[in-house]
């Protein structure tokens, strides 16, 4: 569910970059979302924090890299991180989704994962679970409990 939010999300600020979605649109997204096979809860939590968090210009651009700049990753990073993986991060802090540190600390928890490459799928949750954490509306600890101290488990 936590990785759906963030496919939601993605779709969302693709649509509505400028942060406002009327009353007629947002019936319109609504189905068009749910005809995509997310449930209810689902694009709620999305919306929620979309409405929370991405409603303002300041959270939207605040912390993104300057145009044209891009954060070069170390060979330990490219070795763990797909490279598709490191794209769809790049994206998510374009849509201003995620700023510069947040990617940052995305990017030290996939090396700290270590053995194996993450993929986009990985970047999904991790990024949900910081949303999760960050976010005391979602109130939810567990997929942000169990991506904040990596184990044997995730493999």
């Amino acid at each position: 569910m936590e990785r759906h939010i963030i496919e939601i999300l993605v779709l969302i600020v693709k649509e509505h970059p400028e942060g406002l979605i009327s009353m007629h649109e947002f019936s319109a997204l609504n189905e068009s979302l749910d005809e995509l096979g997310y449930t209810q809860q689902e694009i709620e939590m999305a919306l929620f924090w979309y409405h929370n968090h991405l409603m303002t210009k300041d959270d939207i651009n605040s912390d993104k890299f300057e145009r044209g700049s891009i954060r070069v990753l170390h060979e330990i990073e490219r070795s763990i991180i797909r490279p598709e993986a490191y794209g769809y991060l790049l994206e998510l802090n374009q849509l201003g989704l995620i700023n510069v540190s947040e990617m940052d600390s995305i990017i030290d928890k996939s090396v700290l994962l270590g053995g194996r490459k993450v993929s986009i799928e990985d970047i999904k949750l991790f990024v949900a679970a910081h949303i999760m954490d960050q976010d005391s509306g979602f109130g939810s600890s567990g997929i942000s409990q169990y991506m904040r101290i990596p184990t044997s488990k995730i493999q």
